[in-house]
Order: structure tokens, then C-alpha cells, then sequence
């Protein structure tokens, strides 16, 4: 077989700078802050992969020293920042809005 198959299962890709919008200039566009979120529990992770799943790229940026705690624990204890492209900042906020049910009818 000529076909080279490429192994992705358990990995993630780094392409966000590939993703990532650039100006009409090819500067990168501007991150927007989108949220803070515990790393607990993989909320941060889940978050990234559904926006990513949406084409929306995002950034993580460790408040204060996280990037000890990450190292040491697993997680930083004092959260993670969400940074998306501004263009794309209502489209990322509306996607972590909870659905609202139209018709108050549950059946």
C-alpha cells in the first residue's frame, strides 16, 4: 500500500497557529478573553475540544504560577484563561450559553 496512515488517536494536534485567523496584513488577529475555568475534572480540556469541534480555535493562558501546580499536580490550582480570536468571541460566548428549552413543555 502507497497510502501512509497517520496515528492520532490519545494525541493533540498543535496547529493553532494554522488555525488561528490572521489580518488581511498576515499579523495573527487579536485573542479575546472568552472565560476562567478549573482544570479539575477536565472542564478546561472538554471546553477547548467542543469549541474546537465548532472551528473555533482557542488559547490557554495559566493565571498567576499555574504552570508549577500543572507540572506538579496535574493541574494548576488556580484555573486557566480561555482566549479565543475577537471575531469569533459571540459565537465562542453563545456556544457556552445552557440551552434554553422554547416552550417550557418538558415531554
Amino acid at each position: 500500500m502507497s497510502e501512509e496512515i497517520e496515528l492520532s488517536w490519545g494525541k493533540t494536534h498543535d496547529d493553532l497557529a494554522e488555525r488561528w485567523p490572521k489580518a488581511a496584513d498576515g499579523t495573527p488577529e487579536k485573542p479575546a478573553f472568552l472565560t476562567d475555568v478549573f482544570e479539575t475534572g477536565a472542564q478546561a480540556d472538554m471546553l477547548v475540544s467542543m469549541l474546537r469541534a465548532y472551528g473555533i480555535p482557542v488559547m490557554k493562558r495559566y493565571a498567576q504560577d499555574g504552570t508549577l501546580g500543572r507540572v506538579v499536580l496535574g493541574f494548576s490550582g488556580y484555573g486557566v484563561g480561555l482566549y479565543v480570536p475577537e471575531s469569533m468571541l459571540e459565537d465562542a460566548r453563545n456556544l457556552l450559553q445552557p440551552v434554553e428549552n422554547g416552550d417550557g413543555n418538558d415531554t
